[in-house]
């Protein structure tokens, strides 16, 4: 069985992807791991409101606000339980910098409601997830000739921010890459064509709005040299995600990369589930290999950021 890595961030796939000032990892875990007893209480108390909101007000009836500590007093945990799923969420995630409200009392909640581990641990996938994509891009870069460029598929892109910021480095590094980011949500794909104007690389990609399970449609018989696709096994059973992985396997070129990552069961679940609306399907480090390999990629390599909630695995097609 692979070694499964848990990274820093002088460890990586492709040490020659690394900047000289790469974002530090978030490891706050003190005050965090000694409030699990409360998130708990607090997803009971949620999950039994619900459940009476359901009984008097019928099945599709639910509170406007699930717990006031949490989604009523913090403007950015509200965006996140509103966007729970979506590219909202993780834009609320990727992109807090410091608490917001009208005074001192709101703000600390909210910086504290966005520092929780899981939220931490988003933001740690994400410089993971940058670095091994840079690092696979500047790899297949190495063999092309002529100026071809190196062609990256982003599956259930969303607003494809990871991407776009890789881009631009690579714009800066010289490095030619097409990019076709492919999601369900036009929102999302607007919000990713503003990003890249922001960054200077709108010419370096293309968006679909449309299924990504049958994203054969979209590649005109052409095949990319990496598939990129963050979060969406997270909702998949492991049917139709192994059937995916396959799909993508064959469709990429000889020698391309897949990158994907997952969520792992962790302590904070139960309270995400019900008190942020956000339900998943975790698994495991061993259960992500499962998949991949049953996908047939034959040797991922796993890097799994410090709070081990998150893992991001890059594979190789041979």
């Amino acid at each position: 069985m692979a070694q499964l890595h848990v990274v820093r961030p002088a460890q990586a796939l492709f040490p020659v992807a690394q900047k000289a000032q790469e974002p530090a990892f978030e490891h706050l875990v003190f005050p965090y791991q000694i409030a699990i007893p409360f998130l708990f209480l607090v997803g009971v108390y949620v999950q039994a409101k619900k459940a009476l909101y359901r009984f008097f007000g019928g099945r599709t009836c639910v509170p406007n606000t699930n717990f006031w500590l949490v989604d009523w007093i913090s403007i950015n945990s509200r965006q996140v339980r509103d966007g729970a799923a979506k590219w909202l969420a993780l834009d609320a995630v990727y992109n807090f910098r410091q608490g917001e409200g009208a005074n001192w009392i709101v703000r600390a909640f909210d910086s504290y409601w966005m520092h929780i581990r899981n939220a931490q641990a988003v933001r740690n996938r994400l410089i993971i997830v940058k670095r091994e994509l840079a690092g696979a891009i500047l790899k297949v870069s190495k063999t092309k000739t002529g100026g071809e460029p190196v062609r990256i598929l982003s599956l259930a892109a969303g607003s494809g921010q990871g991407v776009i910021e890789v881009l631009a480095d690579m714009r800066r590094l010289g490095v030619h890459c097409e990019v076709m980011l492919v999601d369900q949500d036009g929102t999302a794909l607007a919000h990713a064509h503003q990003l890249a104007k922001q960054h200077g690389v709108s010419d370096m990609i293309t968006t679909r709005e449309g299924n990504v399970i049958a994203f054969k449609r979209e590649l005109h018989g052409s095949r990319p040299d990496i598939i990129e696709m963050c979060g969406l096994t997270d909702y998949l059973e492991d049917n139709l995600a192994i059937a995916l992985i396959k799909r993508i396997y064959h469709y990429l070129q000889p020698d391309g990369f897949f990158l994907t990552c997952h969520i792992h069961p962790n302590a904070e679940a139960y309270f995400l589930w019900h008190v942020v609306n956000w339900g998943m399907l975790y698994r495991t480090r061993k259960q992500l290999r499962g998949l991949l390999i049953a996908g047939d990629f034959l040797d991922p390599k796993l890097f799994t950021e410090p709070h081990r909630i998150h893992s991001v695995a890059v594979a190789q097609k041979v």
